[in-house]
């Protein structure tokens, strides 16, 4: 044994040296930073556009900011006062983010290296850019911030393979994300690189200032990068920096004061540079409900200064100088918040309410699949279990460590307990929806109140009772986790902004277990902490190799969602439309036209008017009133119609938002069921064929059969199936619905029945259309086509809404006669069903000069006004 450890030792003296780990730390930087490109870039040889030749972005709103880029090198740079290629009756501005000057950046670098490239590939690869250099502020960021540069090492490793850290870095994802990282890491290190200096002995005001504007200015970088991102800071900062104050003695008050002052003049001082105005900042970053601590903490710090070296303040202010100055800068800031913004009381009722949903209750907001709130559950399935828990014990260290600077030992307990308490209540108070803490019952409401109750009395007792002094940087750490933790609660889209947090505490919570096991004096604890950080280091090892595996495979098979369907459409557009033809359709294809197929259109993803998404929703797409929709294409100067055929699984979305105000009078969705071709019942004289699937219907039945009354109840009672008989003629009878309510079924004939190329009306039964079309089913023989295979069902709600009418059955009764089909785009020949439906874009020229009995309304240019207000509007000439 002696042997062998005299003949490792030169190795381990070697590895020892300073100057070596340096190198090695470099090493395995730089081999990160090459993994990290090289999985981002697999994808470009899918992000071609068939029609054009170029490269296309990989997401929807990508196009969006491509568009700008190209207007800006179209222009020398300067964009037009309007966008007139989006809700132009509103004469919609541009973006103020400057993603779209770095693409054009980029484009001058390559172009010197490659004169040929164009302005798109400079666009798709503008992720990986900000990617890899976002990586290296993180690095740095890490290693200010625990002082260890193997754990910024580990950390950036993390960062690059964990999944939710991938789609939105990938070649062709142009959208903020990736820049707006990029700019939150600066700020963060430059506000943490001044806190830093705030601890040291020497120092002087104007390097606090100096700290302080470049903060500032790193900050207004990141709202200008990515706005979304940067509110976060407005929570960090505020919340280390009056921890810091109070933890810490009344040495260097103005030098403190100082700092935090100028990062929050610098921020106003220096938002004309990026093309915003201060009271836009003021009231969308320090004055919201995420930033209200900023102001609060700067002119609390700012009136406890001024008590503190006054000479004129009395003793007894002084002695009691935190109720005081708390006292004071709420009376002040509250006058000032009544004046400026509004209602204080409804300002604090809001604030409640937004920490259980942070992205609001609105219709719009949550129909959009990325800002749908998520449980804990879906992050732990998104970075797995072994990440995940690593990721909770390093929370639980961090309260430990902030517990460790409490000079009363019987208090860092109490502390330690109710930290814990405070992590689990936020996290596990939205566990699942099928758990009893599904985030909406009252004892999960009650469990996440109570955790911010348990800290903040905690807390203020302590820090009543005992000294209490902590390092900067844990300080640090705990101000960056709780808005992390938060967010784990607010949005789908958000857990990109909360991984690379994760990706710091994997490895903080190894190297300080692992710390903690060297000091413990106890053998049964020091061998238990070896075991506990040797497990989970090669836990991680094969984690860290399944991730890598899962993401190269990704971003190998992502493509465009402007797939070959939607390229050779809106070639098609491009070659046979005017230019200044307006297109209307869900927002979803806004930028896909505007960009792709360089048209202007009435809606899009930006939702400079979310209004307008209900007015579309629920007069056009849902209407079963041809005369609304036409009045509104009518008065919004309507050239074509685009329908989508992922408009059919959209259906419940945006027929939530069409809702009347009161009552749910559109709300519902377009289900397709299948029958077995294996289970037709063959008679003598005709074919019996059985669509079965399930759903709940969405709206109250009532039926009565031979004189009993049915009622099936809206959301309790489903339609399980629908009975077909056809003739050997091939004429259908009535269609019969079979429901099922409480243990028992219910035959219910269907009135109306659609086929590809006929449409049947009956006297007797409850509203309800069904629609067959063809469904494409796997066979031993392989892919096999039943033409009569699927059929969809319209409630009455849905039956003659402009979607089913107009795009499913063909307008069978002839309801949109001045809507021409003028073009459709699929790579099939047919509509049919495999797994979800499939059909054509098809565009719709409009011909509102044959609307001559269609009345305008100038109400359906209105910015804003009440759901299902303008139902009452007369739409056709008396």
């Amino acid at each position: 044994m002696n042997k062998f450890k005299e003949t490792i030792k030169p190795a381990l003296e070697f590895l020892k040296d300073k100057r070596v780990q340096n190198i090695i730390v470099v090493i395995l930087f730089l081999a990160t930073l090459f993994i990290g490109i090289n999985i981002r870039t697999q994808d470009l040889p899918n992000l071609i556009d068939k029609t054009t030749g170029d490269y296309t972005p990989l997401a929807l709103d990508p196009y969006y900011f491509l568009r700008v880029s190209e207007t800006l090198h179209d222009n020398n740079g300067v964009l037009p006062a309007v966008d007139t290629m989006r809700y132009q009756a509103l004469n919609s501005t541009w973006t103020d983010e400057i993603l779209p000057q770095s693409t054009l950046f980029l484009h001058k670098i390559i172009s010197v290296i490659s004169p040929d490239s164009t302005i798109r590939f400079a666009n798709v690869l503008n992720p990986v850019i900000f990617f890899a250099l976002g990586l290296i502020v993180f690095f740095f960021l890490v290693l200010l911030i625990t002082k260890n540069k193997w754990i910024a090492t580990i950390s950036s490793f993390i960062l690059t393979i964990i999944p939710p850290y991938l789609y939105r870095t990938l070649a062709g994802f142009s959208d903020h994300e990736a820049i707006g990282m990029f700019a939150f890491f600066l700020a963060l290190i430059s506000f943490a690189w001044g806190m830093v200096y705030l601890e040291k002995k020497k120092k002087t005001y104007v390097k606090s200032g100096l700290y302080g504007l470049i903060a500032g200015f790193m900050t207004i970088f990141a709202i200008a990068a990515w706005g979304g991102g940067a509110k976060f800071l407005f929570m960090i900062f505020p919340l280390a920096y009056i921890v810091i104050w109070f933890i810490k003695d009344n040495k260097s008050l103005w030098n403190r004061t100082l700092f935090y002052g100028t990062w929050v003049f610098g921020v106003l001082i220096f938002t004309p540079l990026f093309g915003y105005s201060i009271l836009n900042i003021l009231k969308s970053y320090m004055l919201n409900l995420a930033g209200i601590l900023t102001l609060f903490v700067l002119g609390y710090s700012l009136i406890e200064t001024i008590i503190l070296k006054s000479k004129l303040t009395p003793k007894i202010i002084q002695e009691k100088k935190e109720i005081s100055s708390f006292i004071l800068v709420t009376l002040i800031g509250g006058i000032f918040y009544q004046i400026v913004v509004g209602n204080v009381f409804h300002m604090i009722g809001s604030l409640l309410n937004s920490l259980l949903y942070p992205f609001g209750t609105g219709r719009v907001g949550l129909t959009v699949a990325e800002n749908k709130q998520p449980y804990l559950t879906e992050l732990i399935g998104q970075v797995g279990k072994t990440v995940f828990y690593t990721f909770l014990i390093g929370c639980f260290i961090v309260g430990g460590k902030l517990a460790n600077g409490i000079r009363n030992k019987k208090y860092r307990y109490l502390f330690t307990a109710s930290f814990a308490f405070f992590i689990i209540g936020i996290l596990a108070s939205r566990t699942s929806d099928t758990s009893i803490f599904n985030g909406e019952n009252f004892i999960s409401k009650a469990l996440f109140f109570l955790s911010f109750l348990a800290i903040a009395i905690s807390s203020v007792y302590i820090y009543r009772k005992s000294d209490w002094t902590v390092d900067m940087r844990w300080v640090f750490i705990a101000a960056w986790m709780i808005p992390m933790l938060l967010s784990v609660r607010s949005a789908i889209r958000v857990f990109f902004a909360i991984v690379p947090f994760i990706s710091m505490m994997v490895p903080i919570a190894i190297f300080e277990t692992a710390k903690w096991g060297r000091k413990n004096k106890d053998d049964l604890l020091k061998t238990f902490s070896i075991i506990l950080v040797l497990f989970v280091t090669v836990m991680l090892i094969f984690v860290s190799v399944g991730f890598y595996k899962s993401d190269v495979y990704q971003a190998k098979v992502q493509t465009p969602s402007y797939n070959t369907d939607w390229q050779n459409a809106m070639s098609w557009v491009r070659a046979n439309t005017q230019q200044n033809a307006i297109f209307l359709h869900w927002w979803d294809y806004g930028y896909w036209v505007q960009t792709g197929g360089e048209r202007p259109t009435l809606t899009d993803g930006g939702h400079f008017n979310g209004y307008w998404d209900h007015l579309v929703g629920r007069y056009v797409l849902t209407t079963p009133y041809p005369e609304t929709a036409k009045s509104f294409m009518k008065t919004q100067n309507i050239s074509y119609l685009l329908i989508d055929p992922t408009d059919i699984g959209k259906y419940s979305a945006f027929s939530s938002i069409a809702d009347d105000l009161e009552i749910s009078d559109r709300a519902s969705w377009l289900p397709t069921f299948v029958s077995d071709i294996s289970q037709t019942q063959e008679t003598r004289t005709e074919t019996i064929r059985i669509y079965q699937g399930g759903t709940y219907i969405d709206s109250d039945i009532r039926y009565k059969e031979n004189g009993t009354d049915i009622f099936l109840p809206k959301g309790k009672a489903a339609i399980l199936g629908v009975i077909l008989t056809k003739s050997k003629d091939g004429v259908y009878s009535q269609p019969i619905g079979v429901f099922g309510y409480n243990n028992k079924q219910y035959r219910i004939p269907l009135k109306k029945l659609s086929t590809m190329d006929k449409y049947y009306e009956f006297n007797e039964g409850i509203e309800g259309t069904v629609h067959i079309y063809p469904n494409v089913y796997s066979s031993a023989g392989g892919q096999k086509i039943d033409s009569e295979g699927a059929l969809m069902y319209f409630s009455e709600k849905t039956q003659d809404s402009l979607i089913a009418q107009l795009y499913v059955m063909n307008d069978p009764e002839n309801r949109y006669s001045e809507l021409e089909l003028v073009h459709e785009e699929s790579q099939y020949p047919l509509t049919f069903y495999y797994g979800g439906f499939s059909g054509p874009i098809k565009i719709y020229k409009v011909h509102t000069e044959e609307m001559d009995n269609i009345l305008t309304h100038e109400e359906f240019k209105a910015v804003d006004g009440e759901y299902g207000e303008l139902d009452d509007l007369q739409f056709i000439k008396n």
